[in-house]
Formats: C-alpha cells, sequence, structure tokens
C-alpha cells in the first residue's frame, strides 16, 4: 500500500484544506489542530504510517515537521 503523504494525511486528519498547513502548523497553532484534531491525527498515524499511540507519540507528533519526517523515514526521502 501507497502511503499517504504528509500534508494529506494531516489535512484529511483535521478535515481542513492542504494548503491550510504549512511549517508552522501544529497543535494550537491551526485552527483545526485541536485535541480532537490531534487524536484523529494520531489514529491516521497509526494506520498509514505505523505510528503506536503512546503518551510519547502523541506529545511526538504535535507539529506538521514530526509528521513529515516520519514519512521520510519510511520513505527514504
Amino acid at each position: 500500500m501507497a502511503l499517504v503523504d504528509p500534508r494529506t494525511l494531516i489535512a484529511e486528519a483535521l478535515n481542513c484544506a492542504p494548503e491550510s498547513l504549512g511549517e508552522a502548523s501544529g497543535l494550537g497553532q491551526h485552527p483545526k489542530w485541536d485535541s480532537f484534531g490531534h487524536l484523529n491525527l494520531m489514529i491516521a498515524l497509526e494506520a498509514q504510517y505505523g505510528v503506536p499511540i503512546t503518551d510519547e507519540t502523541i506529545a511526538s507528533y504535535k507539529h506538521f515537521g514530526a509528521v513529515v519526517r516520519r514519512f521520510e523515514e519510511l520513505t527514504g526521502d
């Protein structure tokens, strides 16, 4: 299965336009990235990228760049 690119993954989890996301996007830094949106993102990260939902990962993936880095690790980009 092909991995969904980070911008699309986050946009779908947050139910927002992909172009509204950028490097500065993160928990509390984007109108849709609130605690509920973050939970949706964590579920998407687990399903798409194999990131387990733990206290550590919940804290680690609260910025756009962290999701991009995980994608790059998985794809070798």
